[in-house]
């Protein structure tokens, strides 16, 4: 099944920037909107998301903007330190994937869902990196403006705002199948970077993302803890100001047709500096 050639998907609830006052919004809070200085407002709409594993050709970074892969790590969410071991490791096989120069890990985020926990307790302190719940609404993590400096910091000297530099995610479950909160990624070819809404939080700048009848949503049914999203945060080749987003928006969501089904999501996020 090809996105876009037929509504054959079930409907999936995403939520996605809107104006305050629209009927059904509601408010997201700790996010800040740039443009009014005011707590960010979601509306969920109702959209496709497509099964990663019944469409071809397989999509690639330098098309979609993501891909996925088979990449098992034997000590996941084991042994004291194996989040670095796994930075290590996963740094290079991205770093061979894209023929990249050099790829270095910025931070990675572990998120361990559970049923007293709410997103906006992922605002209200920073000190657990191990305890974050699901973000359940559409976003890029970070801004054009930070995105170079963030990447360079971790790059080294060597390396400039003249050479090609990108930022990636690789996202995985620490267990598998996934059935509580999968990720959800939008096709790039299909953000419009109109729909781009800057804001700002705890963590700095990013982008949410409003609702556009064009997006194609994918992800992983029953994603198991070996394999991987691969996608882009930010690319300083790619040009938003001439309609070429090129990133990825993307999301956590609840699939009401398996509600109450499955453990409860556990993965790591890991945000990785690259320079071609």
């Amino acid at each position: 099944m090809v996105p876009g050639t037929a509504n054959e998907e079930p409907l999936r609830a995403l939520n996605f920037t809107s104006d305050k006052g629209v009927p059904d919004a509601f408010e997201f809070p700790h996010i800040t909107s740039m443009a009014t200085g005011e707590s960010l407002q979601l509306k969920t709409h109702k959209v496709p998301v497509y099964n990663l594993r019944e469409i071809e050709p397989k999509p690639s970074i330098d098309i979609n903007g993501y891909t996925w892969d088979t990449l098992p790590y034997p000590d996941l969410d084991e042994s004291e330190g194996w989040e670095d071991r796994y930075a290590t490791f996963t740094c290079e096989w991205l770093k061979n994937h894209l023929s990249a120069r050099s790829c270095r890990a910025i931070n990675y985020q572990i998120r361990r869902k559970h049923s007293d926990g709410d997103v906006s307790d992922n605002y209200q302190s920073r000190e657990d990196i191990k305890d974050q719940q699901p973000v359940p609404a559409v976003h890029v993590d970070i801004n054009r403006e930070r995105a170079s400096a963030r990447a360079l910091a971790v790059l080294g000297e060597e390396f400039t705002e003249s050479d090609r530099l990108a930022i990636i995610n690789i996202w995985r479950p620490l267990r598998g199948p996934v059935i509580d909160a999968p990720l959800a990624l939008c096709d790039a070819r299909t953000l419009d970077p109109t729909d781009m809404e800057r804001t700002t939080d705890a963590y700095g700048g990013g982008y949410f993302v409003r609702y556009n009848a064009n997006m194609k949503w994918v992800y992983i049914h029953d994603q198991m803890s070996n394999e991987i999203l691969v996608f882009r945060q930010y690319d300083n080749t790619l040009k938003p100001e001439l309609g070429d987003a090129k990133c990825i928006a993307h999301t956590a969501f609840f699939d009401e047709l398996r509600e109450g089904q499955g453990l409860p999501r556990q993965s790591i996020e890991l945000r990785c500096a690259v320079a071609y």
